[in-house]
């Protein structure tokens, strides 16, 4: 960070350099606009904002066609997340959603937009076609990244949300400048409270907008999610005594969603505190695998072969018992003729006397 520092230094105190063959990232031209100077005009990032993000040096450009004139500005950071948190970071009330892109707004003064882990600005973008702008964008490396964009920008309501005041941070920079823009500096502290960042033991990201209350004025609503809802748990332990500890903090509470917390800053009322919480577009569902079985009917033919050779088994199984039945009954009657088998003094037979000779038991035998 110390040599992105001196770089920053020497190219902002150096003489503008001859626009030749185009930036590390800008292209040398696009559309009917052809760049004439390369100069570095963007302010450099503090030391831990841009380690934060992993910012690269700043490329600026000024584009000519004609007698019109347009300057660009791109940065690009460690992911699209980093770069979303820039991009967030460079929007103020007033500004509209621009049709060049998915991310992209657009004031009098210029443009700002998202493109994968890049940050583009150009000023005086009225003088620029959006088909110009298009192709701009198409020559930037990584226009086509798919990552997709942290999902907490997506829990923000819709009612009464101020445009350009939505703040995402992944880190504790990135929300301190956030709760300052949004006048709630005195929530800043909270930084080191709220375990936020890759490096931090619960890994959080927050994201920040303003609410117009119906009354005149307005309410910051402050979203933490976690990767789990036993980290969220465990915030939400720490934050609850100390939003009640400290005086600046009064009438601020804290809740739990699964893995989001939510937080109204210094919320005008309670009810309103309550009502944009129930707003919030976050939905949760508890769903239990259990282990499960498919059952199939197996091949006819299978079924079949299983079916004779099951039956020749047992066949095969009553003969080897018969024949070991017999010569076990052979021995027996040879060792002990009379005793185990063919006892005739033993068996008693029920006769009717039908006709006039008995039946002798000795003649089953």
């Amino acid at each position: 960070m110390r040599k992105l520092s001196i770089a920053l230094a020497l190219l902002a105190t150096s003489p503008l350099l001859t626009f030749g063959q185009g930036g590390k990232i800008l292209p040398a031209q696009f559309g009917g606009w052809v760049g004439e100077k390369y100069t570095l005009s963007v302010e450099p990032l503090s030391a831990p904002l841009a380690a934060e993000v992993r910012a690269s040096a700043p490329e600026a450009v000024d584009y000519v066609q004609g007698q019109n004139r347009i300057h660009v500005e791109v940065c690009e950071y460690g992911d699209p997340s980093a770069a979303y948190q820039m991009y967030t970071s460079q929007l103020h009330e007033g500004m509209l959603a621009s049709f060049v892109g998915n991310n992209a707004a657009v004031d009098k003064d210029g443009l700002v937009l998202l493109s994968g882990n890049l940050v583009v600005r150009v000023g005086s973008q009225r003088l620029v076609s959006e088909a110009d702008l298009h192709e701009l964008i198409k020559s930037l490396p990584g226009h086509d990244d798919k990552t997709p964009l942290p999902d907490i920008r997506g829990f923000l309501p819709s009612a009464g949300l101020v445009q350009g005041t939505q703040r995402y941070s992944l880190g504790p920079e990135g929300y301190v400048a956030a709760a300052k823009a949004l006048d709630r500096g005195a929530y800043a502290p909270l930084a080191g409270e709220l375990s936020l960042g890759p490096k931090s033991d619960g890994d959080g990201e927050v994201m920040l907008a303003a609410y117009n209350n119906g009354r005149g004025g307005r309410e910051v609503l402050l979203l933490v999610h976690y990767p789990t809802p036993q980290v969220a748990e465990q915030q939400l332990h720490h934050l609850k005594p100390l939003l009640e500890s400290k005086q600046e903090f009064a009438g601020t509470t804290v809740e739990r969603d699964a893995s989001l917390l939510s937080l109204v800053l210094s919320p005008s009322s309670a009810e309103m505190a309550a009502r944009l919480r129930k707003a919030i577009k976050y939905d949760t569902a508890v769903t239990w695998n259990e282990p499960s079985t498919t059952l199939t009917d197996p091949p006819w033919l299978l079924v079949l072969k299983t079916i004779f050779f099951a039956a020749f088994g047992f066949c095969v199984l009553a003969g080897v018992i018969g024949v070991l039945f017999g010569v076990f009954r052979l021995l027996m009657k040879r060792l002990f003729p009379g005793k185990i088998f063919d006892r005739s003094k033993s068996i008693e037979l029920l006769q009717l006397g039908l006709n006039s000779k008995p039946v002798n038991p000795d003649d089953f035998y």
